[in-house]
């Protein structure tokens, strides 16, 4: 029997995806680091489109003819341009921090803009304060020693340009890129997040009433309850 494909979209790093062994348990797992980062040559511009080309070439390497596409906050941007590029391998997406935009004006408003600010700033820090950063925004999701993998990996410089386009880009066309692919889709709320709204969860599963939704404590791509969630979601799709 074919395992299912799992397609992992990060916004800088596969380090990012903790879960990635329990999924492997399971699926056939692609992954990895965004343009420009560890050993991926960088492909011109530092940003979701780099990553959604960079998913495309990913899938077409493998040979894949479908796969479910797992993303998690600003890497759902990448998730939706691969999507939009190959509708055809998308045999569903799961969504963590789930939302219609990035766009703290938007109503209800997808991400807090006092946090959206402070990561701006972060995008001017130099290398090791921007990661260590990073632990703070992720509420000690990504820990001391996963910062310090990633600052290994991170040429100067480059994950500050992903933040700079990830706080740039209000994302206003997320909701309709959805709509556009019409795929089944599996919505996750990281239960207390500091950079994404729950009114903007919300209003992502009110606008698509049958995605699957749940609840993370944690941030969706450490967190193993999504892991099962993605696990029970495949089960479903491949009935």
């Amino acid at each position: 029997m074919t395992q299912p494909r799992l397609l992992l979209m990060s916004p800088y790093s596969a380090l990012e995806w903790s879960i990635r062994p329990q999924l492997e348990e399971w699926a056939e797992v692609a992954v990895f680091d965004a343009p420009g980062i560890g050993d991926e040559p960088a492909i011109g511009s530092f940003d979701s489109a780099a990553i959604g080309d960079r998913a495309v070439e990913e899938v077409e390497r493998r040979g894949w003819d479908g796969c479910v596409v797992c993303a998690d906050e600003f890497s759902i941007a990448a998730a939706l341009k691969f999507g939009l590029r190959r509708p055809d391998a998308v045999q569903g997406l799961a969504l963590g921090h789930a939302c219609l935009s990035f766009n703290p004006a938007a109503e209800p408003p997808a991400v807090n803009a006092e946090m959206r600010s402070a990561m701006r700033q972060m995008s001017q820090f130099d290398d090791r304060t921007f990661v260590r950063h990073l632990t703070q925004v992720t509420q000690g999701h990504i820990g001391e020693e996963q910062a310090d993998r990633m600052l290994e990996r991170f040429p100067s410089g480059v994950g500050q340009a992903y933040l700079r386009d990830y706080t740039t880009d209000d994302g206003d066309w997320i909701g309709d890129a959805m709509r556009e692919l019409s795929k089944p889709m599996l919505f996750a709320e990281h239960e207390g997040c500091l950079v994404f709204t729950k009114e903007g969860y919300e209003a992502a599963v009110s606008a698509f009433p049958d995605a699957t939704s749940m609840i993370c404590e944690d941030k969706p791509n450490t967190d193993p309850a999504f892991g099962e969630a993605i696990r029970e979601f495949c089960g479903r799709l491949a009935v």
